[in-house]
């Protein structure tokens, strides 16, 4: 049964404490946060998880609820999502100057995704409020909970009630190329960073990811197995990617799948010459496009770098809807976060529905960070899987050693000056305290684990990491994503 949990309601249950060991309800949310114990976090949705996984690993793990924004007929939490719990450890930075949050205390720790990597800065910079959820009306979705907790998964579906001034961000790419015209939205100019303090967050790959229609049809025609291992996972050129990713990617033109995917000549859903290339991009704004951009387009590293498909726009298109580029046979979705980009590529596993050309449109190539787990979500196929570059896989173990191309360092920023001590004690913890080997090698969040780096200033020798170096950056773009990636341990 589903508990519509009212304002009257909130207000007489939050006259009583949570109980120790159960799920913090949303009145314990709205009291918390009432009492200035939420910390309000906005940028990157590719690191969603990997910044979640930090927080909760700090929790009493049987006091944890998950909460996602109502999303219409979509799944909840695809922009916002918030995590309360009872910590059982107190969260305090190592470089001291005191403790954020004492354990034992109800603690909110909201995302915001929506718009990506640009929202990590410029509302920080702007005192830009944003539509974060409020606790005061949530719908349970009635998960029920078993084995080992899933962060994925949402408890509750609240509205978006609750405006705030974010106060710490993290972007996939530093600011500087953020903040590039190449990647700005076409209503958005760069902001000076000068009131901002931060730096490097972790490492993470851009990956690129199919529906699983199209990867068991890439599989087929690689002669690979038809199973999910990463040595069977099927493999795109970085040409076809960038034609795809510009816009130049053509079926009737012979530059599209049916360039790895021989026609079988039925002119049917399962015939490469007929299926239209339907690519789940992002808006600008987005870090993970940006990785994207810079790698196979050259954008924004050279002068005669080539601009995506989208333009500057920061207007997302309906799922269901794509827009046509070029030929009727190419199709672009862009989409304002990574959960609405899954989503797209959910949509064309069941969407056998053709253009007005005559292309089908269910096979669908997409943007995602590697710390999403094809596996996780709300069944135990999640209808989609990363692909390898150039083959290379968007694993830990290349990443590690610059053996996948996309590899790119990731920022958080938070104002230097202006906010509550025990939140700034907060982001700096967050900064450098939560994604430590230990902290990724052991949160409960399987793709973090699988596809998230500490950075390389955590060093690969010291005793202090012995066990866990497989989650220890060895490169280093050094603050700049069109530099090269180099070893430097």
């Amino acid at each position: 049964m589903k508990l519509q949990y009212s304002v009257i309601a909130l207000a007489m249950l939050a006259m009583g404490a949570a109980h120790a060991g159960t799920p913090l309800l949303p009145s314990d949310a709205a009291t918390a946060t009432a009492a200035g114990n939420a910390v309000y976090v906005s940028g990157s949705s590719a690191l969603r998880f990997s910044m979640a996984s930090g927080f909760v690993a700090m929790c009493d793990s049987t006091t944890i609820t998950v909460f996602g924004n109502t999303n219409g007929s979509s799944a909840p939490g695809n922009n916002v999502r918030a995590y309360a719990c009872t910590l059982k450890t107190a969260i305090a930075p190592k470089s001291g100057g005191g403790t954020a949050f004492a354990a034992g205390t109800n603690v909110v720790f909201n995302k915001y995704d929506q718009g990506g990597s640009i929202n990590g800065i410029q509302p920080l910079v702007l005192n830009t409020a944003l539509n974060y959820m409020s606790f005061s009306s949530c719908t349970s979705t009635g998960l029920v909970r078993s084995g080992s907790f899933d962060l994925t998964k949402i408890d509750y579906s609240c509205a978006q009630t609750n405006p705030v001034v974010p106060q710490m961000g993290v972007s996939d790419v530093e600011a500087a190329t953020i903040q590039n015209s190449s990647n700005l939205a076409d209503n958005v100019s760069a902001v000076a960073t000068t009131s901002l303090t931060g730096g490097v967050h972790s490492v993470a790959m851009a990956g690129v990811a199919v529906n699983l229609t199209l990867y068991r049809a890439l599989q087929a025609a690689q002669g690979l197995t038809q199973d999910d291992t990463q040595a069977d996972a099927p493999s795109l050129p970085v040409g076809l990617l960038a034609a795809i990713e510009s816009g130049n990617a053509s079926p009737q033109n012979g530059t599209g799948f049916n360039t790895l995917i021989p026609s079988d000549g039925t002119t049917s859903a399962t015939d490469s010459a007929q299926q239209a290339i339907t690519f789940c991009s992002r808006v600008n704004g987005s870090g993970t496009k940006a990785m994207h951009n810079a790698f196979l387009l050259s954008t924004p590293c050279s002068a005669v770098g080539v601009q995506p498909v989208g333009g500057n726009t920061h207007v997302a298109t309906t799922i269901g809807s794509p827009i046509e580029t070029g030929n009727a046979d190419a199709t672009v979705t862009l989409n304002s976060s990574t959960g609405n980009v899954i989503a797209c590529m959910q949509y064309a596993t069941t969407d056998a529905a053709k253009t007005s050309a005559g292309f089908y449109r269910n096979w669908a190539i997409g943007l995602v960070g590697s710390e999403n787990d094809p596996n996780a979500g709300t069944s135990s196929d999640a209808g989609w899987r990363f692909v390898k570059v150039n083959g290379a896989y968007p694993s830990q173990a290349n990443g590690q050693v610059a053996g996948y191309p996309m590899t790119y360092e990731n920022f958080m920023y938070w104002p230097a000056k202006g906010l509550a001590t025990k939140i700034s004690q907060f982001a700096k913890w967050l900064q450098n305290d939560a994604v430590t080997p230990l902290a990724i090698s052991t949160t409960p969040d399987v793709g973090t684990r699988q596809g998230i780096l500490a950075n390389s200033n955590f060093d690969i020798t010291s005793p202090t990491y012995s066990g866990v170096t497989a989650w220890i950056s060895r490169t280093t773009r050094g603050g700049s994503s069109c530099a090269p990636q180099q070893i430097v341990q």
